[in-house]
């Protein structure tokens, strides 16, 4: 489906304006209210670049593949939670490894 929805290999030019049409305009939007809300801490175009290549190279891995249906879904889930705690605030980190499941 996504190479039906996006036409395969998409080009990705970080560091520009986020235009009104851009697909990472809601990504971004997020990442701005999460730091205005001090949760997450960092500049939004690096933010958005990690989330955006994390997910996108699991979507290529599942497309290839590479990865059940059990095993995609908990790669996407631990690698999008691994990716924001990356980028969380020190207060924010701290709770989420308190309330975190052990291995």
């Amino acid at each position: 489906m996504y190479t039906v929805l996006f036409g395969g290999v998409q080009s990705f030019e970080p560091g520009g304006q986020v235009g009104e049409a851009d697909p990472v305009r809601p990504l971004v939007e997020a990442i701005d209210r999460a730091r205005a809300a001090s949760l997450l801490d960092g500049e939004p175009t690096p933010i958005a670049l990690s989330i955006w290549a994390t997910l996108h190279g699991l979507v290529a891995l599942e497309l290839a593949g590479a990865l059940d249906t059990a095993m995609a879904d908990t790669a996407f889930r631990s690698a999008i939670h691994a990716t924001l705690r990356g980028w969380t605030t020190p207060s924010v980190f701290r709770a989420l490894r308190r309330t975190e499941p052990g291995p």
